[in-house]
């Protein structure tokens, strides 16, 4: 995740922006490098809102984070992904079976060479079976050969290298590890398309950040400047009330009013009139235009929903290569060092059954049949050299799989922490607007017409009541207040 800078100026004029410095001051590892001072110019430009920012802060629920549902469906399409891409279901229970089997039988065939012990075999069965394996030994040559190795003589060749061949055989036709070195393959290019993927989500989340701080800044202003037109409005409301009503007191004492007096009486009369439907136009323009801002801040919830489930599918494939590219490479090296075992004890058994070989007499044959042991540890020697030198390769692809999933957990991990704080921030943001209200004033109803000495009446326009307190409920503005109140509290209703 991209580190932002700081800009101290901006926090200092924006309260969406100090808002996301001082959560990332103090809840988000101060990633954005933000010093004591500079937190606490913010703190003072801000200080109404630190008890809003920290009860958003402390606030565990967060309605606008993706279901648990949703991640973990998301998750699962991720791991499903990866099987679906590589065809492999990424269990690894009979590679590791069959790679320590091969292990054994390697060390086996490596040991044998070693013991120089008479070997019984007065089981012909043994060295028939091995005969039938890679040689043309048979009937009394077979019962000669055992006659000869019963002798004590040091005869481990002959279980040796018919092992080596099976040994050899059994690679070439199994290909031990080649599935799940193949899937592996597959998972290079799609952990290089989650990487990209999640790259993209946290581009993505910054811009609707930078979106989402503009759009608050900008309802935040509204709401600003609808106050100061309001409280502008009032004022002019009360010099007009006070003029008239000390021409009204004039008129009720009895002391008539000059031509002028009058005029201004019924000119008074329809300004007090304007200044109230001036409020009620304010607050419901402001209103209509909060509302219209809220509305389109939510459109931006998708955006967070889909980075969530972007980093669940990420970490579904990605845990779903982990459940075994790690065995596999180290499955790639066990088999390599026991395909290596067999090629040098398979080069041991070779010697020595040549070295039997022409060690009788090729009159008679005596020995002569020992030379099928050689072609079979010859044979042996050959796939399992060549299979020790693939399992070892594959076992480097492998790796550079593995180091390509790390850096993609890595980078999604980031990503994951980057959607709570942006989701996080989204919150507060919301709220703030929410919160917004509008101070309108109470005593703000057009004056009663009354009675001039001599029947004038101070107007003809028709009365427009006075517009109730609210602030910017998505409902729209209140009912008419039935009644005066007695103080002028700014009051207000949140954005639901």
């Amino acid at each position: 995740m991209a580190i932002e800078s700081f800009d101290l100026s901006r926090a200092l004029n924006s309260q969406s922006y100090a808002y996301k410095c001082w959560e990332n001051f103090y809840y988000g590892n101060n990633t954005m490098g933000i010093d004591s001072k500079s937190m606490g110019e913010i703190k003072q430009t801000w200080k109404s809102e630190i008890a809003n920012w920290q009860a958003n802060a402390l606030n565990d629920e967060n309605a606008y984070e993706i279901p648990d549902d949703d991640f973990d469906r998301a998750y699962q399409n991720g791991k499903n992904t990866g099987k679906d891409a590589t065809g492999y279901d990424g269990k690894t229970g009979g590679t590791i079976a069959r790679g320590v089997g091969d292990a054994v039988v390697g060390a086996t065939g490596a040991v044998l060479p070693f013991i120089n012990t008479g070997i019984d075999v007065g089981t012909k069965a043994v060295s028939k079976a091995a005969i039938k394996a890679g040689g043309s030994l048979t009937g009394k040559a077979a019962e000669s050969a055992g006659k000869t190795i019963a002798k004590g003589s040091n005869a481990s060749w002959i279980i040796g290298a018919p092992l080596n061949l099976l040994q050899g055989t059994l690679y070439m036709a199994k290909k031990p590890n080649k599935t799940e070195k193949e899937a592996c393959d597959v998972l290079q290019d799609t952990m290089a398309e989650s990487q990209a993927a999640t790259m993209s989500a946290q581009e993505e989340m910054a811009a609707m950040g930078e979106e989402l701080m503009s759009l608050s800044d900008e309802a935040a202003e509204y709401n600003e400047e609808a106050n100061d037109q309001i409280e502008e409005q009032k004022t002019e409301y009360d010099l007009y009330m006070a003029s008239f009503n000390a021409l009204k007191e004039k008129a009720e004492s009895g002391e008539a009013l000059t031509e002028d007096e009058k005029a201004l009486y019924k000119e008074l009369g329809g300004l007090l009139t304007e200044k109230g439907e001036n409020i009620t136009v304010i607050q419901e323009d402001a209103g209509d235009t909060v509302t219209t801002i809220y509305d389109d801040m939510g459109t931006y919830q998708e955006g967070y929903d889909y980075a969530a489930e972007t980093v669940a599918e990420i970490q579904g494939v990605t845990d779903y290569a982990a459940s075994f590219d790690k065995t596999t490479q180290t499955m790639c090296y066990v088999e390599g060092a026991a395909q290596t075992l067999n090629a040098g004890s398979a080069l041991i058994n070779g010697y020595k059954a040549g070295a039997f070989a022409l060690s009788g007499s090729w009159a008679f044959g005596a020995t002569a049949w020992a030379w099928a042991f050689v072609a079979m540890a010859a044979a042996g020697f050959g796939m399992s050299s060549a299979g020790a030198t693939e399992q070892f390769n594959w076992a480097g692809e492998v790796g550079a799989e593995i180091k390509a999933r790390e850096a993609t957990q890595d980078l999604n991990a980031s990503t994951s922490d980057m959607y709570d704080t942006e989701v996080d921030n989204y919150d507060n943001w919301m709220t703030g607007v929410e919160d917004l209200e509008l101070e309108i004033p109470d005593e703000i109803a057009p004056p009663e017409n009354t009675e001039l000495p001599g029947g004038e009446t101070t107007t003809g326009e028709e009365e427009t009541a006075a517009p109730a307190a609210t602030g910017f409920g998505l409902a729209g503005a209140t009912e008419e207040s039935d009644k005066k109140k007695e103080e002028e509290p700014a009051s207000g209703t949140g954005v639901s």
